[in-house]
């Protein structure tokens, strides 16, 4: 049933890049760069059950990291995000190690903690990370001699990278592995009581969503050249919890929408400046609230409800 989705995905890029539209086309490659992070969110969030408001981190040492070993040890930048996306799965596994310790509340503010800890990092550590100032000089992607600095040229390879990860994601959730993972959103104890190293799925887990992470990291810093603090802070972890949160939590093509509509409702907020994370916040509240199962279901749902009770009216 779902074996449309990705032909009609690829029909729609296609009809993209062939408007010839600059903002277009930029908009569907900020969609791709924003879906990875959103993906691997869903993972620990959706699937697993366990709330993190620090993924902004991982993104931001994706990008970071790509962009420094790049500049450092001069390797080709596909080399560069690998090589980066390797180390901050590490990473992201040992903060899994430390936080999953926790329940609740306390493991969100722990993870809000390392997603302040890391923003503050990029701001201070001037001599690494350029500081407020910012990381300049990143070479763009290339493919086969040919450099990918334009919006044209680049949305394919992010799309393919974005296409490949949600059906690596979908095949793990249809897993046995897939199968544990939600046991443990469901009930830990039951999980457990079955055989499942509860623990240890919720690290691997945890890796495997800071690497989506570290990927669109890499990508976004290879794609604008040019890295600041800014993108990487908690607002934009709240900004993915939301595109989680309107895709029903446990729906990796449902983020797919999620990412789409947060990123216009996005291009309508830029007048608020750096307020816009209030916005973020209180529609998270209500999607939170009032859509439990997703914007679309919830949409679907109030429709149904209010032609029921159209036609019950009529009926009487």
């Amino acid at each position: 049933m779902k074996h449309w989705r990705i032909p009609a995905l690829i029909f729609l890029l296609l009809l993209c890049a062939l408007s010839r539209s600059s903002y277009l086309v930029s908009l569907a490659v900020v969609i791709g760069l924003q879906a990875l992070p959103a993906i691997g969110l869903a993972l620990i969030a959706g699937f697993t059950g366990q709330i993190s408001l620090g993924h902004a981190a991982f993104y931001g040492l994706g990008a970071y990291g790509a962009a420094l070993i790049g500049k450092w040890f001069g390797v080709p930048a596909w080399l560069d995000i690998l090589l980066a996306t390797a180390i901050v799965s590490a990473i992201a596994w040992a903060i899994g190690w430390l936080v999953f310790r926790l329940k609740g509340h306390y493991l969100a503010m722990a993870t809000l903690a390392f997603g302040i800890i890391v923003q503050v990092g990029f701001v201070e550590l001037r001599d690494v990370t350029g500081g407020p100032n910012g990381l300049t000089g990143i070479a763009p992607l290339a493919l086969f001699g040919h450099a990918l600095d334009g919006d044209f040229v680049f949305l394919p390879a992010v799309w393919v990278v974005t296409i490949v990860t949600i059906v690596c994601a979908e095949n793990l959730i249809a897993s046995p592995s897939g199968l544990a993972i939600r046991a443990i959103s469901e009930s830990e104890i039951v999980a457990r009581s079955v055989g499942n190293d509860v623990q240890s799925v919720k690290r691997m887990v945890m890796m495997l969503s800071g690497l989506c992470c570290a990927l669109g990291g890499g990508l976004y810093a290879h794609y604008v050249g040019y890295l600041s603090p800014g993108p990487f802070d908690v607002g934009f972890s709240v900004k993915l919890l939301l595109m989680v949160a309107i895709s029903g939590f446990a729906d990796i093509w449902g983020v797919l929408f999620g990412v789409f509509f947060i990123t216009l409702i996005g291009e309508l907020l830029k007048p608020l400046g750096a307020y816009d994370v209030v916005a973020y916040g209180l529609l998270l509240v209500v999607s939170v609230i009032y859509c439990p199962n997703g914007l679309l279901r919830g949409v679907s749902s109030l429709v149904a409800r209010g032609v029921r009770l159209t036609t019950e009216g009529r009926a009487s």
